[in-house]
């Protein structure tokens, strides 16, 4: 599991961003519309590689139900792209703890559950940048509607359903 940790605010103020991982091999069920779908996975193209060079990319995944916090936008991160493509498997579902410290020490979460039922954006950033910087740059697509899916970034809008890769 991997934890990102943002500061909102001033210091009495934490969130934490805690996305779960995918539950690769569960015996969660694929084919009902009301559980997200393990094991959709996405292939990333760099368009940094044409003409010259790879350009690392951070790519990141941007859910649908964005929380509205000082600290910017939350993301998911599918991974480092190094070369000319990269294939990530886009997990079923992120938890979003927002965690607020009042001042007599006791703490207030919020927490907000994104699956791959709902709608989600995908972006890129190198990694010269850092990771908060980063913003979307495609629009929304639903993961679990495809077993597959495949983008171009930085430069890409769109993801398009394609068949699976393997990560």
């Amino acid at each position: 599991m991997q934890m990102l940790r943002r500061t909102v605010g001033y210091s009495r103020h934490v969130a934490r961003l805690i996305p779960l991982a995918c539950l690769m091999g569960s015996a969660l069920s694929c084919s009902s519309p009301e559980q997200p779908r393990a094991g959709v996975t996405l292939l990333v193209t760099n368009a940094t590689c044409a003409p010259g060079p790879c350009t690392a990319q951070r790519v990141f995944l941007y859910p649908g139900n964005q929380p509205l916090t000082p600290g910017g936008m939350w993301a998911v991160d599918l991974g480092l792209m190094t070369g000319a493509e990269m294939c990530a498997t886009i997990p079923t579902s992120a938890k979003f703890l927002l965690i607020q410290v009042n001042e007599n020490g006791t703490a207030d979460t919020t927490t907000i559950t994104w699956t791959n039922l709902r709608a989600a954006e995908l972006g890129s950033v190198d990694t010269t940048t850092p990771f908060f910087a980063a913003l979307p740059s495609t629009s929304e697509f639903v993961a679990a509607s495809s077993a597959g899916w495949s983008v171009t970034l930085p430069s890409g809008t769109q993801a398009v359903a394609a068949k699976a890769c393997t990560p």
